[in-house]
């Protein structure tokens, strides 16, 4: 009663015209809508969510949600492709990628001040940075076995561990087993503010995420490449998921098999041995960035896909856009 009030309360202030969903879980508002007040919705697609409802058999309104939005926003080639399996019109599928604040992220001189709090007497030796949640997809202890390849050639490596999560006690008994603590540093969270200055730090960005699919647990994206690509550094990334649309092999960094140590240990070391390569590779990264993904450009493409949603609607004078709480854009 008292949701079906408010939604009326909203619908005589806002009169909008279509409708954001920030996820599937969200679907029962939009086919409700779409029955009661013929409001068009689009829904937004990351990736794990997507490889519930095509997996999960109690998952109906979900998966009918997708399949009678006027369109799903994708944010990978990948996603996109989950999105198409849970039975969606390819003809309403977009593909839009998460957008990156370029003027946030950027190139900056690394401080000492942060170089001797989180690396110590180590604050002269070459940095491999990731950044995330420590949970198993994210392939942390893929890089940590790749070290022991990397030190034979690059003995004053430090590898910076940005993030927390319930895989940091694994991580850390890793580490130890493998007698690595002296080259690894668990720096906790760190706040956005402050990545920048993180970035800085480091000569190249290291994240191999794997797919877990029967755990409904993918990179759908990867906007830390973005991120460590707008703050001019290149990347070493897993092939897998939709991370091939954040990256471009051989231009911005690296894409190598995240199920083998070795291969990651090639690529960084192909980027830690040859700084020209290396300082090439981020400035690539940097620029495509700026190119096509900044949150402007993300938003343009946005109003384009809408204006085309309402061109194919009846008319509805008076109403706008009205995105539900919680939504991108929100």
């Amino acid at each position: 009663m008292a949701w079906g009030a408010t939604i009326g309360e909203i619908m005589i202030r806002e009169r909008p015209h279509i409708v954001q969903l920030a996820t599937a879980y969200d679907g029962n508002l939009g086919l409700w809508l779409r029955r009661w007040l013929k409001l068009p919705f689009v829904v937004y697609a990351y990736g794990n969510e997507i490889l519930g409802v095509t997996q999960q058999e109690d998952w109906g309104k979900p998966r009918l949600a997708l399949q009678r939005a006027d369109r799903v926003l994708a944010i990978s080639r990948f996603t996109a492709d989950l999105v198409q399996k849970a039975g969606v019109d390819p003809n309403r599928i977009e593909i839009l990628p998460l957008g990156c604040d370029v003027h946030h992220f950027r190139p900056l001189p690394a401080k000492t001040e942060w170089r001797q709090r989180l690396l110590g007497d180590r604050y002269q030796n070459r940095v491999i940075l990731t950044v995330g949640n420590l949970v198993p997809r994210k392939g942390h202890d893929v890089v940590l076995r790749a070290l022991p390849r990397l030190r034979e050639t690059i003995p004053d490596i430090t590898y910076l561990i940005v993030g927390d999560g319930p895989n940091r006690p694994h991580l850390e008994g890793l580490a130890e087993a493998m007698a690595l603590r002296d080259c690894v540093v668990f720096a906790g969270q760190i706040p956005d503010r402050d990545l920048p200055d993180i970035y800085a730090l480091s000569d190249v960005f290291a994240m191999p995420s794997r797919e877990q699919l029967d755990k409904c647990d993918v990179e759908g994206f990867g906007l830390v490449f973005l991120e460590a690509n707008a703050c001019g550094k290149p990347v070493v990334a897993g092939r897998s998921g939709g991370i091939p649309d954040a990256v471009i092999d051989g231009v911005t960094g690296f894409l190598a098999n995240p199920h083998d140590p070795d291969d990651i240990a090639s690529a960084i070391k192909r980027l830690l041995t040859d700084d020209d390569l290396a300082t090439r590779m981020g400035r690539q990264g940097r620029v495509r960035v700026v190119n096509d993904f900044t949150w402007q450009r993300v938003g343009d493409r946005v109003q384009g896909i809408f204006d085309t949603i309402l061109r194919e609607q009846p008319a509805r004078n008076g109403r706008r856009l009205f995105t539900f709480p919680g939504s991108p854009g929100a």
